[in-house]
């Protein structure tokens, strides 16, 4: 089967670390009994229309604790960039291109995080440290629902 022109409309063009921090407060060897607690953070901090195409850029922040025994010996914070563009359409406008900088970039962005952590916790001489994938369509439901509330 031969499949052409199947390039998605929506495409991340670029990325970075932003802010990263790593602090150890007892040394650790072991993954045993190892738990990660953490918040989560979006924003979107523009969306651009050009002649073809949106351009949009988001943040996507996590502040993990990590414990063993409900006793922290690591907090990371993590913020990351992100920027996506979204081909124009009849059937994809500036709300649809929203839509899909929430779940596909926020997606991407904590795909790339988890593999940011993961290798530096390892260069730092403790375990490597998989950070819990999210479900971004039920974060931005509680998000709304939170926003609606107020």
């Amino acid at each position: 089967m031969t499949q052409t022109n199947v390039q998605a409309q929506f495409q991340m063009q670029d990325s970075y670390v932003k802010e990263f921090k790593l602090e150890t407060i007892k040394k650790f060897d072991s993954k045993k009994n190892l738990s990660i607690a953490g918040q989560v953070g979006f924003r979107i901090i523009n969306i651009r229309e050009e002649e073809e195409k949106f351009v949009g850029q988001i943040e996507l922040i996590n502040d993990l604790d990590v414990n063993i025994k409900e006793e922290k010996y690591a907090s990371i914070h993590i913020s990351m960039m992100g920027l996506f563009t979204g081909m124009k359409s009849q059937d994809y406008d500036q709300n649809k291109f929203e839509y899909m900088l929430k779940i596909n970039g926020a997606t991407t962005l904590s795909n790339l995080i988890r593999t940011y952590v993961y290798t530096v916790t390892g260069l730092s001489g403790m375990p490597q440290i998989s950070t819990p994938m999210i479900n971004f369509f039920e974060f931005f439901k509680n998000a709304k629902e939170i926003n609606s509330e107020k």
